[in-house]
């Protein structure tokens, strides 16, 4: 603790996080976490995962500030108060509406805005314009922001916290589609929870209705989740994701777990985990006391 502040500033919030306990221990989730070439399985404590110190400390004209706290009071508490999560906390995710689609994806973008791979990538891409290597199409907004970032060091940090901050209804909220999926496989996410599908020009694996279309994937516990789609006819429905679809969707939180900048976690409890390990290329190492070590041994299958 810091002048009464707590130092460890949470990027995934824990009441989230809590949504895949481990069945003994509330305070507890099974995790992949990635050393490298190295996979470790083990349990952690809920806390001690999905945070950095200080990430959202800042002083600005010489005078300290931090969005510790207007995170929590603005936006954790109502939407983990609010009537959107009640249901999912007390396993009624099938009575989810149209009147939960717009918190469904604000909630969405918020994780996805507030995570410390957004702060990395927006400082890398500085990186890249400071070192002229940013495609040139960019317009004329784009080079306007990319410049206002690389004049100051803090200004990659100021544009992640008015992301991280912003409570704004998305223009597009009208035009989205939430497809609330229920699965009897088990549900993975990560510390970076919120996946991009598909865009526009890229193909997807979830088949060509997909392929031009922006969407998002976002775990809400272990048995529901749902697609967050932008373009086709608006609205909430349910499904139920067969178990092959899902266990893609559970592939896909390994692949970003491997590909990422920041992704030290993901959350896996489900039976499928040491199969899908090895299609990842990687190949038992040795058990260990709370769980067991993998070894990257090349592609995947």
């Amino acid at each position: 603790m810091t002048a009464g502040r707590p130092k460890r500033h949470h990027y995934v919030p824990q009441f989230y996080l809590r949504r895949f306990a481990c069945a003994d221990d509330a305070n507890k989730v099974r995790v992949v976490e990635r050393h490298g070439d190295v996979l470790a399985i083990d349990r952690k404590s809920i806390d001690r995962i999905g945070y950095e110190d200080a990430l959202h400390d800042y002083v600005e004209n010489g005078v300290a500030g931090s969005i510790e706290g207007p995170i929590n009071h603005v936006i954790e508490t109502p939407f983990s108060k609010g009537p959107t999560w009640k249901k999912i906390v007390e396993g009624q995710s099938a009575a989810l509406s149209d009147a939960d689609k717009v918190p469904i994806y604000g909630f969405a973008r918020h994780l996805q805005r507030r995570n410390l791979e957004t702060l990395r990538f927006i400082e890398a891409e500085s990186t890249r314009f400071t070192g002229g290597h940013l495609d040139a199409d960019l317009d004329e907004d784009e080079r306007e922001m990319h410049a206002w970032i690389a004049a100051s060091a803090d200004h990659a940090h100021a544009l992640f916290r008015e992301g991280a901050m912003d409570t704004t209804i998305p223009a597009d909220a009208d035009t989205i589609k939430v497809m609330v999926c229920h699965s009897p496989v088990p549900f993975r996410t990560s510390t970076n929870p919120t996946l991009m599908i598909s865009a526009p020009g890229r193909q997807s694996v979830f088949g060509a209705v997909f392929n031009d279309l922006r969407t998002w994937w976002l775990t809400l516990d272990r048995t529901c989740g749902a697609f967050i789609i932008a373009g086709g006819p608006p609205g909430l429905s349910h499904s139920t994701m067969p178990p092959d679809a899902a266990r893609m969707i559970n592939r896909q939180y390994l692949v970003q777990h491997a590909n990422s900048m920041t992704v030290r976690y993901l959350l896996a409890d489900d039976p499928y985990l040491d199969d899908d390990l090895r299609w990842a290329g990687y190949g038992f190492d040795r058990t260990t006391t709370h769980g067991a070590r993998w070894q990257k041994r090349g592609g995947g299958e």
